[in-house]
Order: C-alpha cells, then structure tokens, then sequence
C-alpha cells in the first residue's frame, strides 16, 4: 500500500471513529429531549460509523494475526502505551487543576491495568467461563455479576452492560 493511500486509512479510520462515539453522545441527548426517533437514528449512525472504522482498520493492518500474535500487540503493547499515556496526561490535569480531567484520565489508567490483569487471570485458567461486565461510564470490566457500584468511578450497576 502507498504512504499516501496509508494516510488517508488513517485519518479516516480516525474520523470516523471519533463520529461513532460523538454519535453514541447526540443520541444519548436526544433520548433526554424526548426525541426517541432522533435518538435512534443517531444510534444507528453510531453503528454504521463503527463497522466503517473496522473495515477501514482491517485495511489499515491487514488481518489480525493468530491470537498469539494479537495477545501481544493488545496486551504488551497497546494496552501498556495507552496506560502510559493516560497517566501522563492525568499529570498534566492535575497540575492545571483540572480536577474532572485528572479524574478521568486517573480512572483510565485505572481500568487499563485491570485489562492486564484480566488477561493473566484467564490465562492461569483457560477453561474460564465467565460473563464480563463493563461499566459503560468508566470502561471498567467486572468479571461475572455486576458490581452494585463500579469500584473505579462508583456508577450504579444498572450502568453495567453485560458481555
């Protein structure tokens, strides 16, 4: 592929995964308006935005690789990069007194580390059947039932969508 073919994948890639989650945001708005039909639509345009960004991701990469190979780019590296940054950027709201900023970014690191954590966990016991949990306010995944408060950022468990 040409670097100049590479580069629009990317930024569209981008793009188009930042409109899904804006999307997810404007419907959840327009549900509290009342506007139901709005809502919906918005979150149809969410879903069609994210099945264009991991078509344009599987370009972008190729296909994934064997779950060997992708175990390592998404735990010792991607995961760890993203940690990494969140951190770093939860030091700079801190230091500008960005109290909710240094809260998110704190709680992000947070659940990134409990991914890693997860993923030793089924790998000491590969016949593991278990339902996660993910708390849809902070990401954090909760292994079985639902927690009656999110540990990471205290959201009820209705705020926990079952996967």
């Amino acid at each position: 592929m040409d670097a100049a073919t590479r580069q629009h994948i990317e930024e569209a890639f981008l793009e188009v995964s930042r409109g899904a989650t804006r999307k997810k945001l404007y419907g959840l708005r327009a549900e509290q308006d009342g506007e139901l039909q709005l809502a919906r639509l918005f979150r149809a345009i969410a879903v069609s935005e994210e099945a264009q960004a991991l078509r344009l991701l599987f370009q972008l990469r190729g296909q994934t690789g064997k779950n060997e190979e992708n175990c390592q780019l998404a735990f010792a590296e991607e995961i760890p990069e993203l940690i990494s940054r969140v951190e770093q950027a939860a030091e700079t709201a801190e230091k500008s007194g960005e109290r909710a900023m240094y809260s998110a970014f704190s709680q992000s690191a947070q659940v990134g580390r409990k991914h890693l954590i997860l993923k030793k966990k089924l790998d000491k016991n590969r016949g593991l059947d278990t339902a996660y949990h993910v708390c849809t306010f902070c990401g954090f995944i909760m292994e079985g039932d639902a927690p009656d408060n999110c540990p990471i950022c205290s959201a009820p468990a209705s705020r926990f969508k079952k996967v």
